[in-house]
C-alpha cells in the first residue's frame, strides 16, 4: 500500500494536482493505521501469552513484541519515504532511510552492552526505529507541498483503488523467495551442504552486476511516475528508452567484467577454499546479465501501478525456476541448477520487457522500435 499510494502521489503532484496527491496520501495513512493498529493490538498478546511449541523465557517474549513493534513501525514509516519520492527528494529519503536502519543496528548494540538480554536488544533498538519514524515525519513535512499528515481527507474510493496494485506488490518477494531460497534449497536437496556453499559464493558474486543495475534503476522510480502523470506515457518514452537500453548495456558489461576478475574475487573471498568452475561461472553470469536486462522495464510497471499483470507472471517464473532447477539437477547437477535458473530469468524478463514497451503501442516512434 505504501508503494502504490507513493506512485499515485508521485503521479498527482507531476500534474500539479496538489489536492489529489494529500487524499491519497491521507488514505493511505489511514489503511496504515488501521493495518498497523489492529496488528499490535493482535500480535501483543500473542507474543506475550501465547502457547509455544518450544520454551520460550520471558525475556525472549518481550523481545518478540518488541521486534513485532519494529515492523509495524518500519512499515508505517514507509509513508515518509514516499512522501520524499514523491516530492522530488528522492535523494534525501533514501538515505534518512538508511540512517534509520543504521541508527537502529547500533540501538540494538547498545542495548546488548548494557542490558545483555534480548529483549535489551530488541527494545533499544524499536526505541531507535521509533525516534526515525518520528524524525521521518518531521522532515517529510517540511515545504509547501501540500500534503499533510491526518486522515480527515480520507477517501474509501482511493483505498479501494490502491488494493489492486498494493496486493500485487506482495506477489514479487514471494516469487524471489521461490527464486533464491527455492533453489538454495533445492541445491542443497540434490548435491549436498558443500555444494550450496560453492553455489551461493558464486551466484553472489554473479549478482553483483545485478545489484548496480538495480541502484541506477531505482533511481529512476520517482522520475518515471512524474512524468508519467505529467504527461502519460509521451513523456516517460524517452527517458525510458535510454535508460532501458543503457541498464541493459550496464548489465551485460559488468557480467563480462566479473568474468574475468571472478577467478581472483573467490581467492581473496573464500581464501583459495573455493575453486573456480568456468562453466558454472558462465552459466550464472549469463543468469545475472538477463536479470539485470529487465530491471528498468520493471521500474517502469511498478512505478506507475501497471505491475499487476507482471506480478503473476513473476510468481509463475519463480515456480518454473524450481521445477526446472529439480529437473536439470537430476541430470547435470549444479549446472543443471544453474541453467534453470538463466531459463525461467530469460522468460520473466521477455515478458516484462514486453509488457514495459506495450505502455508505449500508442506512440508511432516507440512502435518503430518494438517493431
Amino acid at each position: 500500500m505504501v508503494n502504490a499510494s507513493g506512485n499515485k502521489m508521485t503521479m498527482a503532484l507531476g500534474r500539479f494536482d496538489a489536492a489529489e496527491a494529500n487524499r491519497i496520501f491521507q488514505s493511505a495513512q489511514l489503511f496504515m493505521i488501521i493495518v498497523c493498529g489492529s496488528l499490535a493490538i493482535l500480535v501483543t498478546p500473542l507474543a506475550l501469552w501465547a502457547p509455544l511449541p518450544w520454551s520460550v523465557s520471558l525475556d525472549e517474549r518481550v523481545a518478540l513484541a518488541a521486534l513485532f513493534f519494529e515492523v509495524l513501525l518500519a512499515l508505517f514509516g514507509g509513508l515518509s519515504e514516499a512522501v520524499f519520492k514523491a516530492t522530488s527528494r528522492y535523494a534525501l529519503g533514501t538515505m534518512l532511510g538508511n540512517l534509520i536502519r543504521l541508527g537502529e543496528w547500533a540501538g540494538s548494540i547498545l542495548g546488548l552492552v548494557i542490558f545483555g538480554s534480548f529483549s535489551g536488544v530488541a527494545i533499544c533498538a524499536l526505541l531507535a526505529r521509533a525516534g526515525g519514524t518520528v524524525a521521518g515525519v518531521l522532515l517529510a513535512q517540511r515545504g509547501d507541498y501540500g500534503l499533510y499528515w491526518g486522515t480527515s481527507q480520507a477517501s474509501k474510493d482511493e483505498i479501494k483503488s490502491m488494493v489492486r496494485p498494493a496486493v500485487s506488490f506482495m506477489a514479487f518477494p514471494l516469487a524471489n523467495a521461490l527464486s533464491f531460497q527455492g533453489m538454495t534449497l533445492l541445491a542443497g536437496a540434490l548435491t549436498g551442504a558443500s555444494t550450496v556453499a560453492v553455489f551461493n559464493t558464486y551466484r553472489t558474486i554473479a549478482r553483483v552486476a545485478v545489484q548496480l543495475t538495480a541502484m541506477f534503476s531505482h533511481a529512476l522510480w520517482p522520475e518515471f511516475a512524474r512524468l508519467f502523470g505529467q504527461g502519460g506515457a509521451r513523456a516517460v518514452e524517452a527517458l525510458f528508452h535510454r535508460s532501458a537500453l543503457l541498464g541493459a548495456v550496464q548489465s551485460v558489461a559488468l557480467s563480462l567484467l566479473l568474468y574475468f576478475v571472478s577467478p581472483w574475487l573467490l581467492q581473496v573471498w573464500t581464501h583459495g577454499r573455493i575453486e573456480f568452475d568456468r562453466g558454472l561461472m558462465l552459466w550464472l553470469l549469463a543468469y545475472a546479465a538477463v536479470g539485470g536486462v529487465w530491471h528498468v522495464p520493471r521500474i517502469l510497471l511498478m512505478a506507475t501501478n501497471q505491475h499487476v499483470g507482471l506480478a503473476g507472471w513473476a510468481l509463475g517464473a519463480g515456480g518454473l525456476s524450481v521445477a526446472l532447477g529439480w529437473a536439470f539437477g537430476v541430470l547435470w547437477r549444479i549446472d543443471g541448477i544453474a541453467a534453470a535458473m538463466l531459463l525461467s530469468e530469460a522468460f520473466i524478463a521477455a515478458v516484462c520487457v514486453y509488457l514495459a514497451y506495450h505502455i508505449f503501442f500508442r506512440s508511432p516512434r516507440l512502435k518503430g522500435y518494438v517493431s
